[in-house]
């Protein structure tokens, strides 16, 4: 049973623009592998972050939309973790309307 999610990602800031493309592009075929279906993604834009991560002090945060099975959030989990240039995530199930 597909049930609606949200993740939200920061990208390094230090990536061209060619990369980060890549990187939200990896993403989105990912939840597409996993069965899942892609409302929206928006870039928040880049933000200070709370502390250094990677010794990094801004980050260029992502948020995407999508509906999927929670079973299969396991790769998705795991692509995002082998991801290079690819700060933290985060997915979060969204309340059903």
């Amino acid at each position: 049973m597909n049930r609606p999610y949200e993740v939200m990602y920061i990208l390094d800031t230090r990536l061209d623009e060619e990369a980060q493309t890549k990187i939200n592009t990896r993403v989105q075929e990912t939840i597409a592998k996993i069965g899942g279906t892609i409302e929206t993604t928006e870039s928040l834009g880049r933000k200070r972050l709370s502390y250094p991560i990677k010794k990094q002090n801004d980050g260029l945060y992502m948020l995407t939309h999508f509906e999927a099975d929670s079973r299969s959030l396991k790769e998705l989990n795991r692509v995002m973790n082998i991801t290079e240039g690819l700060l933290r995530h985060l997915v979060v199930r969204r309340d059903e309307e």
